[in-house]
């Protein structure tokens, strides 16, 4: 089984950076609606040649629209789905570093929603704003229990 990385792109988002040392596979969105079917299209393709999502990053555009909030969720718990099939798998959530307030706590929030789907699983859920490089500077975690009733900490902001 060989393991890749999923990168999924948001009309109008920046790269990620440097995603791991597997190969990359991106699913850039031209229209915001569009990019659920084709994520869920490209994971299912992806586990249907038994290639394992270790990490998925979906780097978000600077929309907090209800809608786009909840498309957004919505991509984000395919990708869940992906790496919690994966043995230590990773969703990254990820944003430019002037990303607004609003945008970070929607981002916040949807990190600690997902985190508590995780019962089970050894895979972890990150936030980043901006690209490879330092640390950020918001201070929050969200702890919860994992397999075994271990706790697990996201970072609210891992790197910028």
């Amino acid at each position: 089984m060989s393991i890749v990385s999923l990168i999924v792109m948001e009309p109008g988002s920046s790269w990620p950076g440097h995603v791991g040392n597997t190969e990359n596979v991106v699913a850039a969105g031209t229209d915001e609606e569009g990019l659920l079917p084709r994520t869920e299209h490209m994971v299912e393709a992806l586990l249907g040649r038994h290639q394992a999502v270790r990490v998925a990053v979906l780097a978000c555009n600077d929309a907090t629209d209800a809608a786009s909030a909840g498309r957004r969720a919505e991509i984000a718990r395919v990708l869940l789905h992906a790496v919690a099939s994966s043995a230590f798998g990773r969703l990254v959530l990820c944003a430019d570093p002037d990303a607004s307030m609003r945008l970070r706590h929607q981002l916040l929030s949807l990190a600690g929603a997902l985190i508590r789907e995780l019962e089970d699983t050894t895979a972890t859920v990150a936030l980043r704003f901006g690209g490879t490089g330092e640390e950020s500077h918001l201070p929050a975690s969200v702890l919860t229990k994992g397999r075994g009733g271990e706790r697990r900490t996201i970072a609210a902001g891992a790197r910028s």
